[in-house]
């Protein structure tokens, strides 16, 4: 072997575990009720639209197309409100 392809084996020998770890989540060895990767960002989750029915009383205004594909796996399809 030449030494420019020792050179590459051995620069690729430590690249690979350098990309490795720069390619893993910051949050993956975070334990549960401790800090992550986001500092005080470790209590109860916020619920944004704790409750809200985001789309109520809003029409639709689309038209109403008859599906030709395959018939649904669980059971009929519930009738649009």
């Amino acid at each position: 072997m030449s030494t420019t392809a020792h050179a590459a084996l051995r620069g690729a020998v430590l690249l690979i575990p350098l990309l490795i770890t720069a390619c893993s989540s910051p949050e993956a060895g975070r334990q549960p009720g401790h800090p992550g990767a986001d500092v005080k960002n470790w209590g109860r989750p916020v619920e944004l639209h704790a409750g809200a029915e985001p789309y109520h009383d809003t029409p639709c205004v689309t038209e109403r197309v008859e599906c030709r594909g395959p018939l649904p796996v669980f059971g009929p399809t519930p009738p649009p409100d």
